[in-house]
This record gives structure tokens, sequence and C-alpha cells, in this order.
């Protein structure tokens, strides 16, 4: 039998060529698999960008009764701005509002329609493949997903002085103020309040020493004695480190005379009205602010006495008396912008009266009474931005309105002059019109970073001014009628060196420094912006 001849060196030549066209075949069949995995990879990228970058950015517009129109107007803003073309309100994109929950460690999102959270579905339809397009054909549906918890700005604010400058004429009222509203006495100085104006603490720092698990939601609802919270704002100051010995010394001091078993939340002091409770846990409260508005919940509608102590001879009988109506209230929340205010302070809504009797002697007896009375003012955080660098805050304020009267000492009828043996010569009345101070906006202007800046106080007022010493000293301030023939020319003598000197003096030493220390003036209020809370660490949660 013969072998059968070799191979050509021709015929090898053609299978070489035929494996080399099949690896390159294989060789582009893979490009296009890379290429168009890379592709879909990429697109799927952008999408899931656009999808954060829309959560993300509606977040902040969550927390002030914004509507899920609004909401969803702010997502489709940012997926254009990100290069998105499709509308984020159609199927099968969508937009919910609801909250997050942590079950067994998996975060979960629940569209009840709170404003806790946003939920973002983006879609985008593509080419299954460029390269082979022509072979595969169709497209495919690719879909990104978000969850952002509310990440709105945040301001803390408060319509009241609360100031480091405090006087020592301001202490002694202050003295008075909480130590008869708590139930015990107390004996600081100016300095000591000036320490614990100057005192920042935050919703983490009380939480920290709590000694609870709960959340700061958990915390402002909880129900404890008066006493129970001064003391926990004390150790939140001194564990935390905001303040100096003194005082937390002194503000132990306030907490342990307070013998009345009132039951108080801190979530009736301070209104956090940011749905998600825990972005307010870093920003700064003043704890003298906190310590007189708690202290003012818990003493009611009881009145108060007040020491005064009047340069004016002659004067044998003097009672002064507060009573605070309605408390003020601290606030921290997100701006409105254009709706309506969410995070809105309050002032306390008070009523001072100062009795005196005053005797002439051999002459004549003067039974007067001075009774003011100030509405509850106002004010609301409404917008927040940043430009270059700087925060501008605005914050619509509307004081409340004072009334002034002038009665007897029983308060049954005017003031009134009369005889040693209680014959009427003349009576008193009051003629100053308060005009109530139109509603303003107030803007402060915060260079970063904000915690050197802050915190700043602005004022708004009637034209009539902000001394009631001022006002009450006026010739035409008071009017005067004739009751008697026994008027022998007393009347005018009495009311020029001895009444307007007297109510001046009240002004002075009583209503004025009273009304400064609850941030109030004649018409108008004190509005302090305490601190600025810009972004979440992490506002992106899935």
């Amino acid at each position: 039998m013969q072998c059968p001849p070799p191979a050509s060196a021709q015929s090898q030549r053609g299978a070489i060529g035929l494996a080399g066209g099949l690896l390159l075949l294989m060789a582009l069949l893979f490009t296009a698999l890379v290429v168009d995995s890379g592709r879909l990879w990429m697109q799927q990228k952008q999408l899931q960008s656009i999808a954060d970058m829309s959560a993300i950015h509606a977040s902040r517009y969550l927390g002030c009764q914004a509507n899920l129109q609004n909401i969803v107007q702010m997502a489709q803003q940012a997926a254009v701005n990100n290069g998105y073309g499709g509308q984020l309100a159609s199927n099968p994109n969508q937009v919910l509002l609801g909250r997050l929950d942590t079950v067994q460690g998996i975060r979960q999102f629940t569209a009840d329609g709170s404003h806790q959270a946003i939920y973002v579905r983006a879609t985008k339809e593509v080419a299954k493949s460029l390269v082979a397009g022509g072979l595969m054909g169709g497209t495919m549906l690719l879909r990104a997903e978000a969850v952002s918890v509310s990440d709105p700005p945040l301001a803390v604010f408060s319509v009241g002085s609360f100031t480091t400058s405090l006087s020592s004429q301001q202490s002694v009222l202050l003295n008075g103020l909480l130590g008869g509203m708590l139930g015990g006495p107390l004996n600081l100085d100016a300095v000591t309040y000036r320490g614990i104006a100057a005192t920042k603490i935050t919703l983490h720092d009380i939480l920290a020493v709590s000694g609870q698990a709960g959340t700061l939601e958990d915390l402002l609802n909880t129900n404890m004695q008066i006493g129970d919270l001064l003391d926990l704002l004390a150790s939140a100051a001194g564990q935390s480190g905001a303040a100096n010995l003194q005082a937390v010394s002194a503000m132990q001091s306030i907490a342990a005379i307070a013998i009345k078993n009132v039951p108080i939340k801190l979530g009736d002091v301070l209104a956090v009205t940011t749905p998600d409770t825990n972005a307010a846990a870093a920003v700064a409260l003043n704890a003298l602010s906190m310590i007189t508005t708690a202290a003012m919940i818990a003493n009611g509608t009881n009145a108060i006495s007040l020491p005064l102590t009047l340069n004016l001879a002659s004067i044998t009988n003097i009672n002064a008396q507060v009573t605070v109506i309605e408390p003020p209230q601290l606030s921290v929340g997100p701006a409105a912008g254009s709706g309506n205010l969410c995070a809105i302070a309050r002032t306390a809504q008070i009523r001072a009266r100062v009795g005196v009797l005053v005797n002439i002697p051999l002459l004549a007896r003067i039974d007067l009474a001075l009774n003011t009375e100030v509405a509850q003012g106002s004010a609301g955080l409404r917008t927040i931005q940043q430009n270059d660098g700087v925060s501008e805050v605005e914050i619509d304020a509307s004081p409340g309105i004072a009334a002034l009267t002038l009665t007897n000492n029983a308060g049954t009828g005017p003031a009134r002059v009369s005889t040693l043996l209680s014959i009427p010569i003349a009576d008193i009345g009051l003629n100053l019109p308060i005009q109530p101070a139109n509603a303003q906006t107030l803007q402060y202007s915060v260079a970063n970073p904000v915690e050197n800046h802050l915190p700043q106080m602005q004022s708004v007022s009637s034209p009539v001014g902000s001394s009631l010493e001022n006002a009450l000293s006026k010739s035409n301030a008071l009017n005067v009628t004739i009751l008697s023939v026994l008027n022998l020319g007393l009347v005018n003598n009495v009311i020029s060196t001895l009444v307007s000197p007297l109510l001046a003096e009240i002004g002075r030493v009583l209503l004025d420094p009273l009304l400064n220390l609850l941030g109030i003036q004649v018409g108008g209020m004190d509005v302090t912006l305490e601190d600025l809370q810009y972004r979440q660490a992490k506002p992106l949660a899935m």
C-alpha cells in the first residue's frame, strides 16, 4: 500500500486563513459585547446619578408644607440639569413621598405621603446593541431608584433678647421672674446670667445625658417635671463643655429651686417643624432662652410679684406683678420660601401691673395703678440662601400690640387724686396711643463659618419708639378731669411734680427692662437668629 502524498503548502495556507477569519470574527463579537456592555453600564450609571441628584435636590424642599407637585418639579429640574430628557412625573418614572424605616438593619422606604423622605425612579429606553443592532434589534429599559431623607436648611431663632449684655437691673428682675415662676428664691448676678446666655447646647447634647435609648422625637415628647428638665439642660451644658463651671453651677441652682411639680415636655419649649427630627440634632440652642421659656410654660398664668424700688418720696405702698398669659416658644425648622410659614417662634403675651398709693402730707392722696398688656408677637422663617459664601436669611416679624391703661389699685375705676378725707378731686386718664408695628421682613447676612458670626439680633418696632419711660414722661400723656372745687391749684402741681415722674420711673425701673428681657418693645420685639444648619452628612439613604 502506498501512503497519500503529504498536503501541499497551498492547501495548508487556506486552512490557516479560515481559522484566522473565525478568530477575527470572534474578536469582533467580543469587542461588540464589551462595547455594548460598557455602553449600557455607563448609561445605567448616568441614570443612577440622575436619580440620586434628583432625590437629593428635592429633599431640600421637604418639611415646610411642601406638596408633591412642587417636589416633583424640584426633582425634574435637577434631572434636566443633569442631562435627563424624560419626565419623572410620567410612568414608568415615579416620585413618591414617605418615610424611611430600618428593619433588621435594612432600610426600607414606605410611601405614606409623609415628608420624611423622597423616592425617585428614573427610566430610560436604550438600544440593546449598537454594534449588532441589525441582527438583534429592539430596545431595553434601564431603571434607577434613589431615596433621600428630608434635608432642607434649618435655622434656630427666637423672639426675645436673651443677650449676653444683661445689666444688674435686669438680673434683679430676672431673679424675681424665674424665682416666682419656679417657686423658690433666686439670687444670681448679671455676670452669671451672661455666662448662661452665652451657653449653647444641642438636642444631641440633651439626648446624650438623658439616659434614653430612644430617638430625639421620643425625647421631645417625653413628660417630665420642670426641675428634671432644667437639670437635664444643666447636665447637657456641663457634659458637652459648652459652659464654664460658674454657668453650669448657676443652671443647677435654677433647677434646684423648681419646687413646683409641673409636667412639661421639651417639645413645648422648642417647636421642631422639620419632619426628620434627627436633622435638628446639631443646631445650637441658647441655654437662657430655653430655661426662661420652660419656666414660663411651667408657671402657667399665675401672677408673679416682682421686686420694685422707686426713688420717689411719699410712696407708702407699691405692688408690682406680671402675668404670662401665653408663654413664648422657640423654633427650629426649614424656610417657607413662597409658601405658608411653618417654622414660627412666638413671644410671651404678658400683663404687667404696678399699683402705688401716694400720700402728700396734709394735702392729698393718689390711688394709681399702671396696667400694661402686650399681645403675643411672632416671627416666621421665610428664606435661607447661600450667596458667595454668605448665608442670607429672611424672617418675617409681626410684633404684638401693646395697651396701657391707668386705673385705681382695685381696678374698679380710674386713677384718682383725693383729699386725705377721701373727697375726690380729679381723675387721671392715660392718653398714649401705641400703634401696632407693621409686619416687617428682617434680613440677616451671616458670613461663613456661621458659628463665628451668630447669634445675630434685630429689632422691629413701631414709630412710637422703644421706651415706655420716654412715652410716659410726655406732658400730653395724661388726661385730667376735675371733679371738685377743692382743687385749689393742687392738681396741676401734683401731676407735674409727682404723677408724671412716677410713671416715668415705673417705665424705667420695671417695664422697659422687663419687656426687654422678654424681647418686647413698645409695639415691637427682638428677633434673634441663633444658628443655621445646611446639609446632613449623608442625605442619600438608598
